[in-house]
């Protein structure tokens, strides 16, 4: 059964760097809806970085604290686009989760070079310290049959520009009527 706000959420996923923050904060200002970020979400729950979460007290307490974010976004009554951290659909009742609460989940898809060249400049990324291409060569390994399995559409990033992919996802989820063109 799909929730009352699953028309109003368009959830974005992906590896980190895929694009989802700024295709997300570009899509949420196009439909004119709110953009949420859940790394940013679980930053204010724990009052601290995503970083500090993971030196300080584990990758574990950082996906609990992530599954509270994303029950708490779902719970948001008014229209979101919601980037989702890159590892949330690890677990079962977050995929769960959102594929109740969601209009569409796009997962946006990018090569692994193009991956590194984007997150290179980002120091808020704890999963990618030491070895940041065989890092990301296994998160996708591991990750992208859940992709796979909670997307409703996938959608390769590496030569679009943000306005080419946030048109691709308006078009793909249907929401022309959404966006004040």
């Amino acid at each position: 059964m799909i929730s009352n706000n699953a028309s109003k959420m368009i959830v974005l996923i992906g590896l980190m760097g895929s694009g989802k923050t700024t295709v997300g904060r570009a899509l949420a200002e196009r439909l004119n809806f709110s953009f949420k970020d859940s790394d940013e979400t679980v930053e204010k729950i724990a009052k601290t970085s995503v970083r500090e979460i993971f030196e300080n007290q584990g990758e574990e307490i950082f996906r609990k604290l992530e599954s509270q974010a994303l029950v708490d976004l779902c719970a948001e009554n008014s229209p979101i686009v919601l980037a989702v951290a890159g590892g949330a659909i690890i677990s079962q009742s977050n995929r769960d989760l959102l594929q109740k609460n969601a209009r569409c989940i796009v997962w946006l898809d990018a090569p692994t070079p193009t991956l590194i060249s984007r997150t290179g400049r980002g120091k808020h990324r704890p999963l990618l310290d030491g070895d940041p291409v065989g890092s990301l060569n296994k998160m996708r390994l591991d990750r992208e049959p859940l992709y796979q399995q909670v997307a409703t559409h996938h959608l390769v990033t590496k030569s679009l520009s943000i306005v080419e992919v946030v048109d691709q996802i308006i078009s793909l989820c249907s929401l022309e009527n959404s966006s004040s063109r």
